[in-house]
């Protein structure tokens, strides 16, 4: 029975085959029939991307066992080539900085505790000035032992003045938890005209891992010496979305320009001079992402202030905006 049940099923599906061949073939004389037509694709409008570029700063994740960060403080500072150069090593330092015979010494140590993670212990970061080079190491407590999770470093050179432990490194409440802190880099790469772009990263420590939750270029100055044309200047920053401040986020982007005769003034190259001649502002509105760990654009960048809040001069309270700015260098 199971048998001619099987040799039925066999034939019918046969059967099913032929006539659906069947019913394609058609005559030289004859147009095989015309497709109904396909209903227009609904494309959804492109999200404007966030500028995720980490510049001239170098991230590299790594999993060693390091000394407690007060040791290693002090072994990098140490007189013994050999103890110096391990401690370089333990805080991944590059490697010209460790090679025989030129062993480096640091013209600077600086050691921040502080709740980088979702826990509740308190990491380190441990930033090293060497003549080339600023290097932080990220380093995490794990099983009353230390593990250097993460280290960026950033090429510059001691004679630069304008970069200092503390313009490479600030220390920020995190957006995402207040409990917690971000751990936010600067990278500036000067040109010999004035000219600059300046790249932020801000890192975390998620799931015992060092992770850069944003990265993009925070500010930036082209001048044309060629011409008279002002030169355009730019700063970015990241804040809460006062809609939703423990879920949004905003990339505000400034925009402005100053006079090229100006570019040579010391009062002109100040941060606050630039930030009074901020005019544009476009804010790209942001989600964090708690799969990918890192924040993503939910929209297009637009107009921070409504249409409606430049109206008449004569009103005599504008409505709101509907992405208030704040402060482009949030604390």
């Amino acid at each position: 029975m199971r048998l001619s049940s099987s040799i039925l099923a066999l034939h019918v599906a046969l059967l099913s085959f032929t006539s659906a061949a069947m019913a394609q073939r058609h005559d030289g004389g004859s147009s095989p029939p015309t497709a109904p037509p396909m209903k227009p694709m609904v494309v959804a409008p492109p999200v404007a991307p966030i500028v995720t570029a980490m510049g001239a700063l170098q991230f590299y994740t790594s999993d060693y066992s390091v000394s407690a960060p007060q040791s290693l403080a002090r072994q990098l500072q140490s007189g013994d080539e050999r103890i110096r150069a391990a401690a370089l090593a333990a805080i991944g330092a590059p490697g010209q900085y460790t090679a025989h015979g030129h062993i480096a010494s640091t013209h600077s140590v600086h050691l921040d505790f502080l709740p980088l993670g979702n826990t509740d212990e308190v990491d380190a970061i441990l930033t090293v000035e060497l003549d080339q080079h600023m290097v932080s190491a990220i380093l995490m407590p794990e099983n009353e032992e230390w593990h250097r999770i993460a280290s960026i470093t950033y090429a510059t050179a001691f004679t630069d003045s304008s970069t200092t432990p503390s313009t490479f490194l600030r220390t920020d409440r995190s957006l995402l938890d207040p409990l917690r802190y971000t751990a936010v880099f600067h990278a500036t790469a000067s040109r010999p005209d004035g000219d600059f772009t300046e790249s932020e990263a801000h890192l975390r420590v998620l799931n015992r891992r060092a992770v850069i939750t944003l990265s993009f270029t925070s500010a930036e100055r082209d001048c044309d010496s060629a011409t008279d044309h002002p030169c355009a200047v730019v700063e970015r920053w990241l804040q809460a979305d006062a809609a939703d401040p423990t879920h949004r986020f905003l990339l505000v982007t400034a925009t402005g320009h100053v006079k090229t005769k100006d570019a040579g003034d010391p009062i002109a190259t100040a941060e606050t001079y630039e930030t009074a001649h901020l005019r544009s502002f476009t804010c790209q509105p942001l989600m964090y992402s708690e799969s990918a760990l890192h924040f993503e654009p939910s929209g297009a960048a637009a107009p921070c202030i409504a249409p409606q809040a430049a109206q008449a001069v004569d009103t005599p309270r504008p409505p709101p905006a509907t992405h208030p700015i704040t402060s482009p260098r949030p604390n």
